[in-house]
């Protein structure tokens, strides 16, 4: 007795037969893909001197094989759409639709991110200038964020919403963000000047308009970072920063002068002093011989005869532990020679009065 399928039966074995094929060719695709990546391409990476390519491999397998995997789920998906409501196929296609655009949208990230790293290993580290290295991490979140603006807009683009009504409310938004913000704006834009305008560096050595001294730890979008003598970290808003003065003790030549003032006593040898003074400087080992040390008498003081003597130091990380160096060989030297470094001193002078001017400014006790 033969039994003949109904036309349903048909329809329906055609469609499984399908999603078979579609779900066997995904796997292989997936499969040949792996191999590709983690045993063809792999092999010619190796040979090559740069390390861009084995980071890229790397960074695509794990996308690329779950995008496979997805696109096929969706062919599958499709092959049974005549045996599924329309509003559930809708939905389970838009669902893939979603998850196919954000593999696709990490993978991009990702590859970014790869590029950008192998950048800021193999060129940006040859490079003099820092303004790469500063940049990279800034250019790798404006990419971000770049990516899933674009990857939000297709999806909202598939699911038939309006697209431009979005980008207005997205600037109505951004205005009203602005307004809202303006302090901490203010400070990105000024952190974007800084880092064009490059008025300082990584690790240069900062004195800023209230007295404070630092070295440049960070430079961020919002603020800067220093790092004080006192190994505390001084977070300075970039606006600040830009608007006040600000001295740059290490660029553009990290060769700083290291100043010394000191007062001796009025009987002193002035010609003796300054030689003495040069002499110190000079005998250091670390006191650059060009430009030569110089001492200058400066002033009467009220107690002594003031001099500066200055040299100069090949790094500015050097200045504060040289001049301490100094200041104490200048007072064994001075000890040595004779000279005199005096304390305040106040000559009093005791003027007797006649005595008929005494009588005469004595009070009258009849008065």
């Amino acid at each position: 007795m033969n039994l003949q399928l109904p036309e349903f039966g048909n329809k329906f074995g055609d469609a499984a037969m399908a999603a078979l094929i579609f779900a066997a060719l995904t796997f292989i695709v997936y499969w040949i893909a792996r191999w590709m990546m983690k045993r063809l391409l792999k092999s010619f990476a190796v040979r090559t001197t740069t390390t861009l390519d084995d980071n890229l491999i790397k960074t695509s397998t794990r996308p690329l094989g779950k995008l496979i995997l997805f696109v096929g789920l969706g062919y599958v998906v499709d092959s049974f759409a005549e045996f599924i409501p329309t509003a559930i196929d809708r939905h389970i296609d838009g669902i893939i639709y979603v998850i196919v655009v954000f593999f696709i949208s990490v993978w991009l990230m990702k590859l970014v991110e790869a590029f950008l790293g192998w950048y800021a290993q193999t060129i940006a580290s040859r490079t003099q200038s820092t303004a790469d290295d500063e940049f990279i991490p800034l250019f790798v979140r404006i990419s971000k964020i770049v990516i899933g603006v674009i990857a939000i807009i297709i999806i909202l683009k598939h699911f038939n919403h309006d697209v431009q009504s979005l980008v207005v409310s997205l600037g109505v938004g951004s205005l009203a963000i602005a307004l809202a913000a303006q302090e901490t704006l203010s400070n990105m834009i000024a952190g974007f000047v800084i880092m064009t305008d490059r008025p300082f560096r990584i690790g240069d050595r900062l004195e800023l308009s209230d007295g404070k001294v630092g070295d440049v730890y960070q430079v961020g979008l919002r603020s800067t970072k220093l790092m004080t003598f006192d190994n505390t970290l001084l977070i300075v808003p970039n606006s600040e920063i830009v608007k006040e003065r600000v001295i740059n003790r290490s660029y553009p030549d990290p060769i700083i002068r290291v100043r010394i003032e000191v007062g001796v006593a009025y009987s002193s040898d002035v010609d003796h002093v300054k030689r003495v003074l040069v002499d110190i400087f000079k005998e250091h080992s670390e006191i650059l011989d060009k430009p030569e040390p110089q001492s200058f008498f400066m002033n009467f003081g009220d107690s002594a005869l003031e001099f500066m003597v200055h040299g100069s130091v090949e790094s500015w990380k050097r200045q504060i532990f040289i001049a301490d160096e100094m200041r104490c060989e200048i007072h064994r030297r001075f000890r040595r020679e004779g000279i005199e470094i005096p304390f305040p001193q106040r000559d009093l002078w005791v003027r007797s009065m006649p005595q008929s001017q005494e009588t005469d400014d004595a009070p009258n006790e009849k008065d």
